[in-house]
């Protein structure tokens, strides 16, 4: 994320107030936890490791997709925007938005909320799952 801010600063991307990377870079650590915590929990369920990076991307590439990242989420189908409800992804991107570009569709405390709900959801079962490894 701090490669991509400097780069972005660099190309002409200029921020409302530069005290908003303080708060973009606590909500990408947030998002990293959770798809750490993700991936910990898919990764303990797994007998065989080969199958892990198939399963990770053909979770992580839905999220990615479906997030509002390349697109915005105002105007999507009904089926769709249901299913951005339920990613948490499309919350850390908006919270993303909220605090670089002042520009969101949820609130701020809304995604903060609720991109910190799942992640703590996924750190607990991340956790969980860990400890139940036999080796």
């Amino acid at each position: 994320g701090l490669v991509v801010t400097i780069l972005s600063l660099l190309v002409g991307f200029s921020l409302p107030h530069w005290i908003s990377i303080v708060p973009a870079f606590l909500i990408m650590l947030l998002i990293a936890i959770l798809f750490t915590s993700l991936s910990t929990m898919i990764g303990s369920m797994l007998r065989d490791m080969q199958g892990f990076q198939a399963v990770m991307n053909f979770l992580i590439m839905p999220l990615f997709l479906l997030s509002g990242a390349l697109y915005p989420l105002e105007g999507l189908p009904k089926a769709l925007a249901v299913v951005t409800f339920i990613d948490p992804l499309s919350y850390g991107i908006d919270a993303m938005r909220a605090v670089m570009i002042n520009s969101s569709h949820f609130s701020l405390g809304t995604d903060v909320l609720v991109l910190a709900g799942f992640t703590a959801v996924f750190l607990f079962f991340g956790g969980y799952y860990f400890k139940k490894i036999q080796i």
